[in-house]
């Protein structure tokens, strides 16, 4: 048996996301020594186009709508801070609450990224139809709630699948706890 197959769709998932960020991020490298900014990474845009639409968001919140690991956006905040695009401050009714804001340079930075960005999707993505971008992203979102169903806890960690298919975990691990039950209702 061969451990590494091309016939492996979980080798073309992978190979898929790391030749598009590879990608992503030699576009984002090339637009910003060109303009004399400071390089964002694919993971640091994220965080930035976050709080471009909604400003002022804790770590964790920066986390759960990411889908990224809370120390990986405290990593990837410390080096947004550094290169002065964002700021940390306490928030004003909670001082315990510590909140992330761009900064003017990074609004900015945002605001020139935006059309690079969508040029660079349409590039990547455009030769599909909008069915087919559609129904690709309906097969990753099934992959994604197989795994939920196989290791509960290791699919949909973040909660970004849309409500329907979070109905479709549920309803699965339901059949798969009460399988005769669930036998006598399709039967």
């Amino acid at each position: 048996m061969e451990v590494l197959s091309l016939d492996n769709i979980g080798f073309w998932l992978a190979y898929a996301q790391r030749c598009m960020a590879y990608a992503f991020s030699e576009r984002l490298r090339a637009f910003c020594e060109q303009h004399g900014k400071p390089y964002i990474t694919p993971s640091q845009w994220p965080v930035l186009a976050l709080l471009y639409s909604s400003d002022g968001l804790t770590v964790g919140s920066i986390s759960q709508r990411s889908a990224l690991e809370a120390p990986t956006i405290t990593g990837i905040v410390t080096r947004l801070e550094q290169n002065g695009l964002v700021e940390r401050r306490h928030d004003c009714e909670d001082r315990r609450t510590v909140k992330v804001y761009l900064t003017d340079e990074g609004r900015t930075m945002v605001e020139l990224l935006i059309p690079l960005l969508k040029t660079h999707y349409a590039d990547v993505v455009g030769i599909l139809s909008e069915d087919e971008q559609r129904e690709l992203m309906r097969m990753l979102q099934q992959l994604i709630v197989n795994t939920s169903i196989v290791f509960p806890g290791a699919g949909d960690r973040f909660g970004r699948l849309p409500d329907r298919s979070q109905l479709q975990i549920e309803k699965r691990e339901r059949a798969r706890a009460h399988p005769r039950k669930h036998e006598q209702k399709e039967g």
